[in-house]
């Protein structure tokens, strides 16, 4: 059993979603939080209430993410870990049809999110601690109509790779990119029998957590509903 307690930004989605029910059964205790209040309340369904508290707020900025962090400490005392699986979605529009604005836009909800989050829990955790970024294997390739996705991933991925690089002491950062379609609570009717499922991402997840050694990579793939569990194959980059 876990005893430390984990803050999930974007719990209310189908991967946050399974984060959480996973760490619950691991035995940790849980902060879930996002920007709309309703859903998250959706999650006690699920939960266990001695160990799950709900905190709404967002990390769009540095102020906010430090309240949501005030206000998550609140709930069980210390933070000891963070997951971070916060994405805008984007219609499917072929690249130059999308304004500036607008890509600035999903940029800042995909990328900027996650570099508040680093810059603002990192230096909150303990030593022992880890924050795991969740992102997205289209990084490496372009579905037809979806290029500033790509863009964003992409960028996410550097985003860790250099916040890692420079990194010398204190809690591990890991970003871990799904390269799967995830059967979640929002599509699971249909769902591929190959997709990764939501509570599949949870205990992977979770064992990053337990015992990040085993996942030395700052940027790390989750392959395969096989690899659940395990380190990808050491020929992947």
């Amino acid at each position: 059993m876990n005893e430390g307690t984990l803050l999930v930004v974007g719990a209310s989605g189908d991967v946050g979603w399974g984060v959480v029910q996973v760490a619950l059964q691991s035995g940790r205790r849980v902060v879930a939080a996002g920007r709309d209040s309703a859903k998250l309340a959706g999650l006690h369904d699920h939960g266990r209430p001695d160990r799950l508290a709900t905190v709404a707020g967002d990390i769009a900025s540095e102020r906010g993410a430090a309240q949501l962090w005030e206000a998550a400490s609140q709930a069980f005392g210390s933070i000891t870990d963070v997951v971070v699986s916060v994405n805008m979605p984007a219609r499917v529009r072929r690249l130059a049809e999308w304004s500036s604005d607008e890509l600035g836009g999903l940029l800042a909800g995909n990328l900027l999110t996650h570099f508040v989050a680093a810059r603002t829990f990192l230096p909150r955790l303990p030593e022992t601690g880890v924050l795991i970024g969740i992102g997205g294997g289209t990084a490496d390739f372009i579905f037809p109509g979806m290029a500033p996705v790509s863009i964003s991933q992409a960028a996410l991925r550097m985003l860790y790779r250099g916040l890692a690089k420079e990194r010398e002491s204190g809690a591990q950062l890991r970003e871990l990119m799904i390269v799967s379609m995830v059967a979640g609570r929002s599509n699971r009717s249909n769902a591929q029998p190959d997709w990764i499922t939501d509570l599949e991402v949870g205990r992977h997840v979770c064992a990053i957590l337990d015992q990040p050694d085993r996942f030395p990579k700052p940027i790390l793939h989750l392959l395969s509903r096989e690899q659940v569990g395990h380190p990808e194959p050491a020929t992947t980059n």
